[in-house]
């Protein structure tokens, strides 16, 4: 009886915002954006809120897929590895996503990570696998809007915007690149890790327990979920709109729910 009532009130919400707005319901696509009450994101907009996430985000799912079992290891130290981290049988080629510290340490678009060897994401891509990094932002602090009335019994608060499926998020594809010695020094790479990651100064390079290495991901496409289709945009961002994007416009945008936000930001509309 508790899930029928709960569904059923899910749908009179739906319902009520679809009355209210008389306007179509676009679920499966982006609405046009010249409606006014559908405002959605441009590509470029789009961009700088995904690039800002980047930005304050410290960590992302790092996706990749297990080896074929014909693949060979390169070292005795990897058949080791291997023997110890035995694959069942049955997933070969399957995808696993597991979380990984990431920065934004460049400030070109480009997650910088910290890979220790011996990690699953790290053998799998240097088995042959591919890539990608998921991202997403949640904000700290949490807010409540009632769409009914005055509050009363029926009332339903619904933790809007700071709900997971309204927030934006977005999924990097692409290739890892070892950074040499030159470039960790000269862009004070270590220092920018550590910051965001204290704990991370356990196993920077040279550690005494893991194999370990800086490394950027190069992004070669953005896949963006802005978040509920019928005002964001969902899809593939042009990586050129993603690399031009300024630090100017990452440092004055604000998101959905952080703290001291733009009186007059293009999104608040949107809410």
């Amino acid at each position: 009886m508790h899930i029928s009532w709960t569904f059923g009130s899910l749908l009179g919400v739906a319902t009520a915002l679809s009355v209210t707005h008389n306007e179509p319901q676009h679920v499966f696509s982006n609405p046009p954006v010249d409606q006014q009450y559908y405002k959605i994101p441009t590509v470029h907009e789009s961009a700088v809120m995904a690039r800002r996430i980047l930005h304050l985000a410290s960590q992302g799912t790092l996706v990749t897929s297990f080896p074929e079992k014909d693949s060979k290891s390169d070292t005795v130290e990897d058949q080791d590895m291997d023997a110890q981290w035995y694959l069942p049988a049955g997933l070969e080629g399957s995808p696993i996503g597991l979380m990984e510290y990431i920065g934004d340490c460049e400030n070109d678009g480009n997650p910088t990570l910290l890979a220790i060897d011996i990690a699953t994401p790290f053998r799998n891509y240097k088995a042959g696998s591919n890539i990608s990094l998921a991202v997403r932002w949640w904000p700290t602090q949490t807010h409540t809007y009632s769409f009914f009335g005055n509050g009363g019994e029926d009332a339903i608060d619904i933790p809007t915007p700071h709900t997971p499926a309204a927030l934006p998020r977005f999924s990097l594809h692409g290739r890892l690149e070892e950074l040499d010695m030159t470039d960790v020094k000269n862009a004070k790479i270590p220092m920018c890790f550590v910051r965001k990651h204290p704990d991370s100064v356990l196993w920077q390079p040279g550690n005494d327990v893991h194999s370990s290495k800086y490394v950027r991901f190069v992004v070669e496409e953005v896949f963006w979920f802005g978040g509920f289709g019928d005002r964001a945009r969902i899809g593939w961002l042009p990586v050129e709109e993603w690399r031009n994007v300024t630090k100017q416009e990452i440092d004055e945008l604000r998101l959905p729910g952080e703290k001291k936000q733009k009186k007059n930001a293009w999104w608040k509309d949107l809410l």
